[in-house]
Formats: structure tokens, sequence, C-alpha cells
């Protein structure tokens, strides 16, 4: 039997047309030729799975299709009688149509299913909770998770979070009040570091521009790693702080060193304690929380980016030499001008304050 043969016998059968002795041919046939049987049984298992995609057609829908193809190519025009030969060659064509619809179809079919199979699914959708420069938020999560965010901040989770996973992205500051779950671990993504815990309180601070990614450890145990480096891994105890240099130039080599007063650069990674203010004993890293930004002998260039967010403002500075010089103090219902006058008197400055598109010049 010649393959033109094989695999009209092939198509008539599929397309449920084979007689009898048809049938009987190729029985014969695939008992002497046993690599065209499994060629056969190879075909049979495409054209037996099963559609799953929703919007795959049904096997009546494909029947009917296949029906109005065939009527459409047997039936184009009224019945003419022809010669023998261009019968033979009408024939010829048509089962050679229906060969190629069938082995279309059969493609088709297991392309589908391989698709189904090794195509990626869906991204789950993202829930997204963020929060304006000046404003503030308390949320919790599906799994019972308390999440505060503060002024200017993002955090994202998909639909799988409490169900597959505890796993969520954050841009700005955030204070964790962990749910406990040992069979889910809660992982939080930044740019700069990574922190695994089980149950536990935290907060962490991680705003684009800054100078440093932060996470203070208030109760629990946190492990914080980092992207790119996932052999390094380091356990956190109550009362301890990491920062992390944002900016890779800062970075002189790999070692975690503890931080001291005295030191004047900035390490890649430092470790540290949490701050306490002397008066209220409240922890500066998490004062927000409670609506007071409290800062230490810090720069004015890292204070104005803390003002523009607490107070939903712009601030241009004309007077540089202001930039390195140092304020202590703490924010709390003041409003922005109030606030610019308290620091006005530890270095003396001129600004002038803009409602109209809240800007700040300092002079």
């Amino acid at each position: 039997m010649g393959k033109n043969r094989f695999w009209e016998l092939l198509a008539k059968i599929k397309s449920g047309e084979a007689t009898p002795e048809e049938q009987l041919e190729l029985s014969q046939h695939l008992s002497a030729f046993p690599h065209d049987l499994d060629l056969v049984r190879q075909i049979d298992a495409c054209w037996e799975l099963p559609l799953p995609a929703a919007s795959a057609p049904s096997t009546d829908e494909i029947t009917t299709a296949w029906d109005s193809f065939r009527d459409k190519i047997t039936n184009q025009k009224p019945p003419v009688e022809l010669p023998g030969s261009v019968k033979k060659v009408r024939r010829m064509v048509r089962y050679a149509v229906a060969i190629a619809a069938v082995l279309i179809t059969i493609v088709g079919i297991c392309l589908w299913n391989v698709l189904q199979v090794i195509a990626p699914s869906a991204s789950p959708q993202k829930n997204i909770v963020s929060t304006k420069n000046g404003s503030k938020s308390k949320i919790e999560l599906p799994d019972g998770t308390q999440v505060w965010l503060n002024v200017g901040s993002r955090i994202n989770y998909d639909e799988n979070y409490g169900k597959k996973n505890r796993e969520l992205t954050l841009t700005g500051e955030a204070y964790f009040d962990v749910a406990r779950d040992a069979n889910r671990p809660f992982i939080l993504h930044t740019g700069k570091m990574d922190v695994k815990v089980l149950g536990t309180v935290f907060n962490v601070k991680a705003y684009p521009g800054d100078a440093t990614t932060e996470a203070a450890l208030i109760k629990g145990s946190i492990e914080v790693s980092f992207p790119g480096r996932p052999q390094e891994r380091l356990i956190l105890k109550p009362h301890d702080k990491i920062a992390i240099a944002n900016k890779e130039t800062n970075i002189a080599d790999d070692t975690v060193r503890r931080a001291r007063a005295t030191r004047k650069e900035r390490p890649a990674i430092m470790v540290s304690s949490i701050q306490y203010e002397p008066v209220s004993s409240a922890i500066i890293e998490t004062s927000w929380v409670n609506n007071k930004l409290i800062f230490r002998s810090k720069t004015f260039d890292e204070l104005a980016r803390d003002i523009e967010r607490w107070f939903n403002v712009t601030i241009e500075v004309q007077d540089t030499s202001i930039l390195s010089k140092k304020f202590t103090g703490t924010f709390s219902n003041e409003s922005i001008t109030d606030a610019l006058d308290a620091l006005s008197l530890s270095y003396p400055f001129h600004y002038k304050f803009s409602r109209i598109n809240n800007t700040v010049v300092i002079y």
C-alpha cells in the first residue's frame, strides 16, 4: 500500500466514511507494517485528548463544522456527468482535502493541549494598597497580619496571598504585626533586602532615593537576605536594626560591621540597635505609627525628604550650606510653617512657602 492510500484510508476512518472493506484493508496493512501502527496510535492519542479550555470547540461543533465543510466540497455545483478521468481527479482532490483537514485537526488538537500544559498560567491578580504624601493608612491582610503604611508608600501582593503564599513587595515604609503561620512564612521584598518571618513585629523603610534601606525588629526574629546574594543571610534579634546602602558605589566589601558612633563612613551593611527618644522613650524608627516624626542628628539633606513626604510638599534648597547641618526634634501636629520655624531656631535660614503648589524654597 502506498502512502497516499494509507492517508486516504485514515482520513476516511477518522471522518466516518470508510466502508467495512476499507477498514479491513487498513487493518491488514497495519498488521504488516507495525511502524505505521505506532503512528496511528500516536494520532489516536492526540485525537482523543480532551480540550480543557472553556473556549475549545465541542464535539458537536466539530462535527457540524466538518459536515458543513464536506458539503461545501462535494456540493459546490449541481451534479454534472463528467468523463472518467475528470471524476478520478475530482475524487483524488476530495480525498486530499479530507486528509489535509484531518491532519490539521489532529495537529491543532495536539498543539492546543501541549500549549495548555507548557504555557504559563495567567499571572495572579495584583492587589495594591498605597498612600500619598501627607497621608498614612492601616490595613489588615487576608491572613490577619496588620500593616501600617507610612506616607508615600505602597505594598502589593497577589490573590494567592494567605492561600499559597504570604509574599508581598514594599516601596516606602511600613510597620508589620505579622500573624503567625508556621506553614506559610511571611516574606517581604524590597529592592535591597528580603525579610522572612513566621510571626513578629518589625518596621521596614525602603523609600526610593533614600541613602539606605532599613529594617528594625521590635519583637520576635527575622531573617534578612539580599537579592543576588542568596547565600548571605542575617538573623536579627529584638531591638536590632539593619541598614543597607542603596548605592552600589558605597559598598566597600561584603563584611557586616557593627555601627559605631565615631564612624564617619557609611558601610555597605550596618547592624546597630534601634533608637529611643530620651524624654518619652518612644522608639524613633516606629514613632510615625503614633503620628510622630522624631529625628536625632539628622542632616537637612536627609530630613528634607522626610518633611516632603510627611507634609506633602516639595522643598527647593537654594542655600546648599544647610544640607550638611544636623537637626534634632519631634513633629506631631505641627503645620509645615510651624515645623520650618522650629528648625530655623537650630540653624537660621529663610524660607518661602507657596500654598498654591505646596512648594518650600530655602534661601
